[in-house]
């Protein structure tokens, strides 16, 4: 893979978890956990393309594509506990 298509899949990656970030601060949590799940998907994919052809690709930009992977991964488990979250002192009559 080349480092232009390398750095057009990271430019991706990175717009599709900005917009998931604004999506989470606007508390859509679904339209969110789908962003992130896409952003994840495309750092990912480029991550395992790099990987596949053995190509000396710039090592930055594998750190970053690295970084945008864990972070949306770690929304979206953040995600998850909020909506899942029950207060169990509430249920007791």
């Amino acid at each position: 893979m080349d480092n232009v298509r390398l750095a057009g899949s990271l430019e991706a990656a990175i717009e599709k978890y900005d917009k998931a970030v604004a999506l989470r601060r606007n508390a859509c949590f679904g339209e969110a956990v789908n962003a992130f799940s896409e952003a994840s998907a495309i750092a990912g994919a480029a991550i395992g393309a790099i990987r596949e052809s053995g190509c000396n690709a710039d090592e930055d930009m594998i750190k970053a594509l690295l970084d945008v992977c864990s972070r949306a991964e770690a929304s979206i488990g953040l995600i998850r506990e909020i909506t899942g979250f029950v207060n169990t002192d509430l249920m007791n009559p």
